[in-house]
């Protein structure tokens, strides 16, 4: 099992939207993305790339826990839908937090989350769909500065 990479369906992130790569936003970090929808995953996917950063996608939250399992070292950052089949995202991060408690975690939502739930499952951040480009850079880059003690994005 590895992590989808679905054929390259000719998105192009719109630019006139979007931040231009640069320093404050480039990153190199390994990120996985899970969404059961596939189009989203592969758009999050190449608007991330698209600045620097690894990113795996899977589309299965089972598949995806039992290749982080596998490989629990190998991710800087998770990011997930919260509304799957077979396991929800906070199920999912709940899983992969008993294996790296400190692995930070941005869960991307239609719905309003309670906080409650985002303090029991120690989200880093809620992203609220629909978002563009430049709300999910801005936000993986200030969730990975964060989560290593550091200042500025």
């Amino acid at each position: 099992m590895t992590p989808e990479n679905p054929s390259e369906n000719g998105l192009i992130p719109n630019s006139d939207v979007s931040p231009e790569p640069g320093p404050i936003y480039q990153g190199n970090e390994t990120i996985l993305f899970v969404d059961d929808e596939i189009y989203l995953a592969d758009v999050g996917r190449e608007m991330l790339e698209d600045y620097g950063y690894c990113v795996d996608i899977m589309t299965s939250s089972r598949k995806a826990f039992e290749w982080f399992e596998k490989n629990p070292d190998r991710y800087d950052l998770l990011i997930t839908d919260y509304t799957m089949p077979e396991m929800t995202g906070d199920q999912l991060v709940e899983k992969i937090h008993l294996l790296r408690p400190q692995l930070p975690v941005i869960m991307c939502t239609g719905i309003e989350l309670s906080s409650v739930i985002s303090k029991m499952i120690r989200i880093s951040k809620i992203l609220m769909k629909p978002f563009d480009m430049e709300e999910l850079i801005k936000t993986v880059r200030e969730v990975l500065v964060k989560s290593r003690g550091g200042g500025r994005p």
